[in-house]
């Protein structure tokens, strides 16, 4: 790939690149399925939130190393203290906030994330790894992906938003399905139900990826965001309240560099140059 910049994300086990104006964050500990680990995930939250205030980036790519996305926690650390369980560490109340506090800086803030967010998956998506990528706006997925919960054959009942995102997805009696049994969402049924959005050939899987996120980074910045805010909203409102909003938001653009820049580019018939102002 050309013109790409890498960022220090401060661990090889996260690697960030601009890529044009679309920024990619690869999960690189591939000898472990990049199961998430005290050093990759507070480094993701940070390029989560560095990334949201950038303004070279306008579209956000996650994947992982290798031939999977994400397993999830570490399993093995979980039991890594032979004296306590992994949870009893701390006092209950203590790390009950301190996991609420790490789901809203990842979870929350990649659910919420100013420009689009795609999920591509190179291999498997489990228990939290799952989450995230519920978490973004698109899934795209190579041929021999899948998708699992993985808590119940570990005694865990989700955590990072997987049982609102999945719901919210699929449908309640969907989600139980996925969870309760544990079973695996391969591509064909996951693009039934739109868990996957798109399902590509592994070796050209992060080019097609790419090439659709700067097709979307083509469009203002500022529209994309507030239409994204309003679909994330949209099933927290009646359709009176959406109009409402909608009408607000719509005007308020209209008086946008952005908007004025899109008209005249028309007219010229020239490609618009967005700045999300």
């Amino acid at each position: 790939m050309k013109n790409i910049i890498e960022l220090e994300t401060g661990t090889r086990q996260l690697l960030a690149h601009i890529h044009g104006n679309v920024g990619i964050l690869t999960l690189n500990r591939p000898e472990s399925k990049n199961a998430l680990s005290d050093e990759l995930t507070p480094a993701l939250r940070k390029q989560i939130s560095e990334l949201n205030k950038d303004s070279r980036i306008k579209i956000l790519i996650i994947t992982g190393a290798g031939d999977a996305f994400c397993a999830g926690g570490d399993v093995k650390s979980m039991n890594s203290d032979k004296d306590k369980g992994w949870t009893e560490k701390k006092p209950e109340e203590e790390t009950i906030n301190e996991l609420q506090e790490k789901q809203i800086t990842l979870t929350s803030a990649l659910y919420n994330f100013s420009k689009p967010t795609i999920a591509v998956l190179p291999g498997a998506a489990a228990g939290a790894g799952f989450s995230i990528a519920l978490s973004c706006d698109f899934r795209f997925a190579s041929k021999s992906a899948f998708a699992i919960g993985g808590y119940g054959k570990i005694a865990l009942t989700g955590d990072y938003g997987i049982t609102w995102l999945l719901t919210k997805l699929v449908g309640p009696a969907k989600s139980k399905d996925i969870l309760f049994s544990n079973r695996k969402i391969y591509t064909d049924e996951g693009l039934k139900f739109g868990i996957f959005d798109k399902i590509f050939d592994n070796e050209i899987l992060l080019k097609e990826s790419i090439e659709y996120a700067k097709h979307i980074g083509t469009f203002s910045p500022l529209a994309l965001k507030v239409m994204k805010k309003n679909i994330n909203n949209s099933s927290e409102i009646n359709l009176l309240q959406a109009l409402d909003q909608e009408a607000i938001d719509l005007i308020k653009v209209s008086k946008s560099k952005d908007h004025k820049e899109g008209i005249k580019a028309f007219v010229e018939k020239r490609k618009p140059s967005f700045t999300g102002n």
